[in-house]
C-alpha cells in the first residue's frame, strides 16, 4: 500500500476510547441447535467450558476403565491357562484338582477369613421372611458370614457344584464347618492370601455351568 494511502488511513476519525464497551469473554461452548422463539430472537442453549471439559473428562475416564478392566482380564486369564496348562477354563473335576494343588502350594494356612456376602442358608433370613429372632438363634449353630473363621485346610474331596472346599473353626466358639472356599475372603486385605481367594472365586462363578 503507498505511504500515502497509509497516512490517509491514520488520519481518519478513531472512536473516542470513552465511548467504547469493554469485551466480555463468556467462557462458554456453544450446543445444541439455535432456534427462534416469539418475537423472532434467536435462542442458543449453551453449556459452561468447565462442564464441557469435566464431561469430556469423565467420557475419557470410562474408556481407560474400560482398557485397564479389558488387561487384567486378559492377564488373569493367562494366569489360569498357567495353572491348568490348558486354554480350558471351564470348572470341572480336572480344573479344580489343579487349582487346588495350586492353593495348597500358595496359600498360607492358617488364615483369617470370613464370608463374602450372605450364606445359602441365611438368605431366607436376610431377604426373605424369616424372622429375625431365629435368625440370632440359629447363628448361634450355624456359621454365618459376619463370623470370622480360621481356615485350618482345604479338603481334598471335590464338589463340582461347591467347588473347593474349606475346613474352618470359628473364632467366637471354636466350632468347626465345612464350606465352600468360594464364598470366603480373607479379612486381611491387600495380602497374597486375599488375592489368591479373590481369584479362585473369580474363576468359580465365572466359569461354572
Amino acid at each position: 500500500m503507498p505511504k500515502s494511502n497509509q497516512r490517509q488511513n491514520k488520519n481518519k476519525s478513531q472512536p473516542d476510547t470513552r465511548e467504547l464497551r469493554p469485551i466480555e469473554i463468556d467462557e462458554t461452548i456453544v450446543s445444541g441447535k439455535t432456534t427462534k422463539v416469539n418475537g423472532g430472537e434467536n435462542l442458543t442453549i449453551t453449556v459452561p467450558i468447565e462442564d464441557f471439559l469435566q464431561q469430556i473428562g469423565a467420557f475419557q475416564g470410562i474408556e481407560g476403565e474400560d482398557e485397564a478392566e479389558q488387561i487384567h482380564w486378559e492377564v488373569f486369564e493367562q494366569k489360569l491357562e498357567e495353572i491348568f496348562a490348558t486354554t480350558n477354563l471351564e470348572v470341572n473335576p480336572t480344573n479344580l484338582k489343579k487349582y487346588l494343588k495350586y492353593l495348597k502350594q500358595n496359600l498360607t494356612i492358617p488364615c483369617l477369613v470370613t464370608g463374602m456376602e450372605e450364606f445359602e442358608w441365611e438368605e431366607h433370613y436376610t431377604m426373605g421372611p424369616g424372622s429375625k429372632k431365629e435368625y440370632q438363634k440359629l447363628k448361634k449353630t450355624q456359621p454365618s458370614y459376619t463370623d470370622q473363621f480360621n481356615l485350618l485346610k482345604l479338603d481334598n474331596k471335590l464338589d463340582v457344584e461347591y467347588g473347593i472346599l474349606a475346613v474352618l473353626e470359628r473364632t467366637t466358639d471354636n466350632r468347626k464347618f465345612t464350606l465352600p472356599l468360594a464364598d470366603l475372603e480373607t479379612v486381611v486385605e491387600d495380602s497374597i492370601n486375599a488375592e489368591l481367594l479373590e481369584d479362585y472365586s473369580m474363576w468359580f462363578f465365572t466359569y461354572c455351568d
